[in-house]
């Protein structure tokens, strides 16, 4: 009689993989996340919702790539379930797709990609009539970012790499506000077309976007901290452990 051998499990290829099963549940925990409401979005009816503190984290906890389809999927499927927060209807997702990206980028220490990006972004914005007279816009809010890019690619990462709680809260909060803020950078340059705000709006807004971002942040580090220390421990490998075994 025949005997067949059943291939044998690699166990640890969920450490070096994200499993497409930790992706939709992700997903769908984003989905979730943006039915509640947090804060409106000045001229546009529409409000940030909690999934903001949420998507980003995913390029930190399953790198860029994963990350950010992760956000999508999960940013897609809450405007659909929650319109109130898709500021710019059905491609509302590219902005959390975007801040996930981002902060995998610093994660593998890729800060000259995430320079790139955002100077990418200054350029849209000037390409535009009305960006050009709220020029103050883009140098306010991304010059920050462009700053601290390598500092959170190097010194941000080996904080979360610790394992101590407190400096891995301040490492996820660095990179989250950086993630944000290529969120509310690609956010700001599809409303210039759609919304047409004036410049006197987009300097009234003009001192609570970062410091916003930054709240969404420590939100952010708030729950991604224990997932990066517990999740390992029920078998799911994220964060640097995970982009060390890829690398």
């Amino acid at each position: 009689m025949e005997t067949r051998h059943e291939p044998a499990v690699n166990t640890q290829s969920f450490g070096k993989k994200v499993h497409p099963a930790v992706i939709a549940v992700w997903a769908a925990f984003i989905a979730i996340a943006q039915m509640l409401p947090v804060i409106p979005v000045f001229g546009t009816g529409a409000t940030f919702g909690l999934s903001d503190s949420v998507v980003v984290l995913s390029g930190i906890l399953f790198g860029p790539w994963a990350g950010a389809l992760a956000s999508a999927i999960g940013g897609f499927l809450g405007q659909i379930i929650a319109p109130h927060g898709a500021v710019f209807g059905v491609v509302t997702f590219i902005c959390p797709a975007l801040a996930a990206m981002v902060a995998g980028l610093l994660m593998k220490k890729k800060w000259p990609h995430v320079i790139g990006i955002f100077a990418i972004l200054g350029l849209a914005w000037f390409a535009f009539p009305l960006g050009r007279t709220a020029w103050f816009q883009p140098v306010v809010n991304y010059t920050p970012s462009i700053l601290l890019a390598y500092p959170a690619a190097t010194w941000g990462v080996n904080l979360i790499r610790s394992q101590d709680f407190k400096k891995m809260f301040v490492g996820i909060t660095l990179l989250c506000t950086i993630g944000g803020c290529a969120s509310l950078a690609i956010g700001n340059t599809m409303a210039l077309p759609m919304f047409a705000l004036p410049r006197e709006l987009w300097l009234a807004v003009l001192p609570i976007s970062v410091p916003q971002r930054i709240l969404f942040a420590i939100l952010a580090a708030v729950i991604g901290v224990p997932l990066l220390i517990g999740l390992p421990k029920i078998g799911v490998t994220v964060g640097t452990k995970l982009l060390d075994d890829n690398n």
